[in-house]
């Protein structure tokens, strides 16, 4: 009802205002040939509802970036308005204390591969003698079971033929020795010979005791005192073993050790090594920075904000849409926004899923483009929902008459007005929908109609719409 009364209320104005210029029309025609008027070219447009709608320009996307260590701010790059990429440098930190960290873990690497290397070689020489006191109780095992055991039968037999022999030996050299004596005494043999002969009874003897003893050794087996020292030898070789062993376990526990703190080494490098790259503050994202909020010296804390950076290449805002409305208002749509005297369209990026506690509304994201950054975050904008998917011809409300009995308007064909009857439709943005009467092309006077009439020359002055 509003629509209908608001289109006839222009109307009434345009009609009033041309009968009241009729009165003259024929004498200013006498004065003038050719009326100067101002005129567009018929074209289709996106129909789109009255503004009635409002919001704030926001940036598509904003964060403020702040550094995750604390420290003194060193330099800044960037300032407010200039243009950043995605991993661009904003601002840096003092890195001394970061730089120190990292050598220090670099050192404690290197003293853990040292203490690895050191315990390698103490397993390898355990393991060495490991072997060696095997070898040694081995030894002594078989020194035990011989002195356990006692001599062989086979030992004990050739001890015996040994007995024999000395035996029969000394038998044949008392016989020579007491023919030499006789002979001696009879001055028949030498004193030397005579010597020889006891000396080898002598030699003959003591070979018989000591086989004969001999003998007596082995047939009474080891004594009490070689069962002692074969056992001593075996114990000693046993103890060697288990204590290199231990050295083994040892060896192995510090090597363990120096392993577990090359891994914290390694770790702890690595945080340094992230601690270090993290003074120097990255833009998250590619954009614009709004406001700066660090000076050179500053002492700047974790989660401080340093900068606010948006991307204001395209822009969003939130309309507050009515929720019996909300129906109406499709993802992807086209909207049209208004700023000052400047219209661009938007399109529906979200629909809200529930209303505003304090308005009842539903608000519906709109994103528009802002290559030139000409509109500005902050900034209020109108705006109206597109009707209509197609097309229609849009005409100023001013260039429309209705005379009370016809609704028309001027064409120029060959420099002459022409008046053309039409049909209207829908009002948008204070223009009139043309259903009928027009074609796409027509020539149509827009300022200046309340002064001319039907046949009349024109003249399209420099200021004509387009």
């Amino acid at each position: 009802m509003k629509h209908s009364l608001y289109i006839s209320a222009i109307f009434i104005l345009l009609f009033t205002s041309a009968c009241s210029s009729t009165g003259s029309s024929d004498h200013e025609a006498a004065k003038q040939q050719n009326q100067k008027v101002e005129a567009m070219v018929v074209k289709k447009e996106p129909l789109s509802a009255s503004f009635d709608l409002s919001g704030t320009l926001q940036p598509y996307e904003d964060t403020s970036v702040s550094f995750e260590l604390s420290g003194l701010i060193r330099d800044t790059v960037v300032n407010v308005g200039d243009s950043v990429s995605q991993g661009q440098i904003l601002t840096k930190l003092d890195p001394s204390s970061y730089q120190l960290q990292l050598e220090q873990a670099n050192t404690t690497i290197l003293e853990a591969q040292a203490g690895i290397k050191n315990a390698t070689a103490a397993i390898s020489s355990a393991d060495a003698s490991i072997q060696s006191a095997d070898a040694q109780k081995a030894a002594a095992q078989a020194g035990v079971n011989k002195v356990n055991k006692g001599a062989r039968e086979q030992e004990k037999a050739q001890v015996r033929t040994k007995v024999l022999r000395a035996q029969s030996a000394l038998t044949k050299v008392q016989a020579t020795a007491e023919r030499t004596k006789l002979l001696y005494d009879q001055g028949a043999a030498t004193k030397n010979d005579n010597e020889n002969a006891q000396l080898a009874l002598t030699n003959a003897t003591k070979d018989l005791e000591d086989a004969q003893e001999a003998l007596s050794l082995i047939q009474e087996g080891a004594t009490l005192e070689d069962r002692q020292s074969a056992a001593s030898s075996l114990q000693q070789a046993q103890a060697g073993k288990e204590s290199a062993i231990a050295a083994k376990e040892q060896a192995v526990a510090s090597k363990d050790n120096s392993a577990a703190a090359y891994q914290q080494a390694v770790i702890a490098k690595k945080q340094a090594e992230l601690a270090l790259s993290k003074t120097a503050l990255k833009a998250p994202i590619s954009g614009v920075i709004l406001e700066k909020k660090a000076t050179v010296g500053q002492l700047a804390s974790a989660g401080q904000p340093v900068y606010r950076i948006a991307q204001i290449n395209r822009l969003k805002v939130l309309l507050p849409v009515p929720d019996h409305e909300i129906t109406n208002w499709k993802q992807g749509q086209t909207v049209q926004l208004q700023l000052y005297d400047e219209n661009r369209e938007g399109t529906v990026s979200k629909i809200y899923p529930a209303t505003n506690t304090n308005t009842g509304s539903i608000n519906v994201e709109v994103i528009v483009p802002n290559t030139q950054h000409d509109w500005a975050p902050g900034q209020v904008v109108k705006a109206g929902r597109q009707l209509t998917q197609s097309e229609q011809i849009l005409l100023p409300a001013k260039a429309v008459i209705n005379n009370g009995t016809d609704t028309f308007v001027y064409k120029v064909v060959n420099n002459k007005a022409v008046k053309t009857v039409v049909n209207v439709g829908q009002m948008s943005n204070n223009k009139l929908e043309i259903t009928k009467g027009l074609n796409v092309g027509d020539r149509i006077v827009t300022t200046g109609v309340n002064l001319i009439y039907d046949g009349l020359l024109v003249q399209i002055t420099e200021g004509t719409s387009k």
